[in-house]
């Protein structure tokens, strides 16, 4: 039988890489409170300001910071999706904290996977190549 979902990896590894996704939605989401929120480094008087200049009261400004940090997390979790999918291709696998994101086992392709176009500049580019040549 195809697969359902994508043809280059089986529907229940990409199940299992949609739950593990789904589990870093639930996790950023309860570790950010409004507790730890203020037992951060929180800059007061920018948070001041904001209010200020932005016509919006504090409590709604923090809510919206405490958005901004979840969705940070979520992006990260993101990327950490399409690493495993990818990595999920037969010949393929994750990189695990290798310097580069996913390899061919036969060591002909090394990638760093990006979720946006263009957040890789040249020396960031260079530097991945390094560590390639050095494994």
């Amino acid at each position: 039988m195809a697969n359902k979902y994508v043809g280059f990896i089986s529907d229940e590894y990409m199940l299992t890489c949609i739950a593990n996704l789904h589990k870093s939605y639930l996790k950023a989401k309860s570790t950010i409170t409004k507790k730890k929120f203020y037992k951060n480094k929180v800059d007061t008087v920018k948070l001041t300001f904001d209010s200020s200049f932005n016509s919006i009261d504090e409590e709604a400004l923090i809510e919206g910071e405490i958005l901004r940090q979840i969705d940070k997390s979520v992006n990260n979790s993101i990327g950490t999706f399409h690493e495993q999918v990818l990595g999920g291709i037969e010949g393929y696998e994750v990189g695990n904290l290798s310097g580069f994101d996913i390899k061919a086992k036969d060591n002909t392709l090394f990638a760093d996977i990006k979720n946006k176009h263009n957040t890789m500049n040249s020396s960031a580019a260079e530097s991945l190549f390094q560590k390639r040549v050095a494994n």
